[in-house]
């Protein structure tokens, strides 16, 4: 019988949504730690840093390290780097700049040359800054994006996600992204499942058309949970059809226990 040793679990609409905790999945996820299970924590949301996520899971009770998360932006910088990368101009918040400068890249002004422009959810967005990454990439620099998500799930609703800022670029400049260094992007989750038996590993998300064509796409099983964005009315209409599906984390381990045994 199947039985899987490590779960990789999105953050957005699974442990929390927006600043509020889902309960039932913390829950959930600690009853599974308790059996050994090993959990990572997979996240398109690159506004914050891997310490950040670190010490906002622990407040929660759960156990992680920063080798526990993996985020967008942690990619996204990880990949530039690796493609011998150095001057970025970054689109985005902190996560963006605390990742590039620890995978030792440069940040850069408006008035300098970039090699790499990074795209990633911006709350603070401004023309001038949507112009400058335009041009930039117009005349040359990598287009690298942490994710291309078009909402991001919030307590009241469903927010613009940073794929609404990607798209304001990809209008501007006729190019599309040279690298998504997101979900469904597999590179992401290679780098939080690195040797261990795809068989052996169950993906956990809110929305379809990231967290389950991210399985899909790396040949892993996939759970929906319907505590975020995707709702059951979808399924009949998605190309990418999860393994599982539940109302919540809590519910479905309870159901199928054997499965983390």
């Amino acid at each position: 019988m199947k039985k899987y040793r490590l779960i990789v679990t999105d953050l957005d609409g699974v442990v929390w949504r927006g600043g509020k905790p889902l309960k039932q999945n913390i829950m959930a996820l600690n009853q599974l730690i308790a059996r050994d299970i090993k959990i990572k924590y997979l996240t398109n949301n690159a506004t914050k840093s891997r310490p950040e996520y670190v010490e906002i899971l622990r407040k929660l009770g759960l156990q992680a390290s920063i080798d526990d998360v993996i985020t967008s932006a942690y990619a996204a910088t990880r990949w530039i780097r690796e493609q011998g990368g150095r001057f970025v101009f970054i689109v985005g918040e902190a996560g963006l700049y605390y990742e590039a400068v620890a995978n030792g890249l440069i940040p850069v002004s408006q008035d300098m040359i970039a090699d790499h422009v990074i795209v990633g959810l911006d709350r603070h967005v401004t023309y001038s800054k949507v112009k400058v990454a335009s041009r930039m990439i117009s005349r040359g620099a990598v287009f690298v994006v942490a994710n291309t998500d078009s909402t991001l799930p919030v307590e009241d609703g469903l927010d613009p996600g940073a794929g609404s800022i990607v798209e304001m670029i990809v209008r501007a400049t006729g190019r599309k992204p040279d690298f998504n260094a997101g979900k469904p992007n597999t590179w992401i989750l290679d780098l939080a499942i690195k040797s261990t038996n795809k068989e052996e590993v169950l993906v956990i998300g809110d929305r379809l058309d990231t967290d389950i064509a991210l399985g899909n796409r790396a040949g892993v099983d996939t759970l929906l949970v319907l505590t975020g964005t995707s709702k059951p009315d979808e399924l009949e209409s998605s190309p990418y059809m999860p393994t599982y599906v539940a109302k919540d984390l809590y519910s479905f381990i309870n159901d199928y226990p054997e499965l983390f045994g």
